[in-house]
């Protein structure tokens, strides 16, 4: 049974400027998984190899985008199974700090779904509850309900999580028009998605 931690999911336009954790890939590569399942994705090998190369990003000592200063690609362990493909799109994430596959998962989902989930700590699941408690469907809505209070009554959100997310630099949030329809966020706190583990162990 796993617990529920904290991952960062996040990406888009927004993260080109900033390098991604480890943990912040890997709550990438889990909600690929939660997504796919979502979508009716009868492939099991393909969400467990999303699975594994973000649990693998959890266990390396050192940022990839630092062992990526030296080498070509992550030495993860052979027996990780760290497909090449895969390597290469976290060589994509950690130096450019996007993942197009990502970009377009995200255009593919709900607006709600699409909008918040390009917020640091937000996943599926959680995007779901937020919608559903307080009508909100975007990053910069988001943030303001993270500022006064709002998103507390939303289960999973207590205090830590909610000033993290209240402290984001969100275009729109502080009256600034909107980088796009999501209204995206620049990336500040480093949030664990607890979404992104749990779903791991629905199917």
């Amino acid at each position: 049974m796993h617990t529920e931690n904290g991952v960062n999911t996040h990406e888009g336009e927004f993260a080109a400027d900033h390098p991604m954790s480890n943990r912040e890939m890997a709550a990438i590569l889990f909600n690929i998984a939660t997504v796919l399942r979502q979508e009716g994705n009868v492939n099991p090998f393909r969400t467990a190899a999303y699975e594994r190369g973000a649990r693998a990003l959890m266990g390396l000592a050192r940022e990839a985008r630092e062992i990526l200063e030296a080498q070509e690609r992550v030495p993860f362990r052979r027996r990780q199974h760290i497909g090449k493909k895969l390597n290469a799109k976290i060589a994509e994430m950690a130096r450019s700090g996007a993942l197009a596959q990502y970009r377009e998962l995200l255009e593919s989902l709900p607006p709600h779904q699409a909008g918040l989930m390009t917020v640091p700590g937000i996943g599926p699941k959680s995007a779901d509850r937020i919608h559903a408690a307080l009508g909100v469907a975007t990053a910069a809505d988001l943030v303001r309900a993270a500022r006064d209070g709002r998103l507390r009554q939303v289960r999973g959100f207590g205090p830590k999580r909610t000033s993290a997310i209240a402290r984001l630099s969100v275009p729109g949030a502080d009256g600034a028009p909107a980088a796009n329809r999501f209204g995206t966020a620049v990336l500040q706190p480093r949030l664990f998605d607890p979404d992104a583990l749990s779903a791991t162990t629905a199917h």
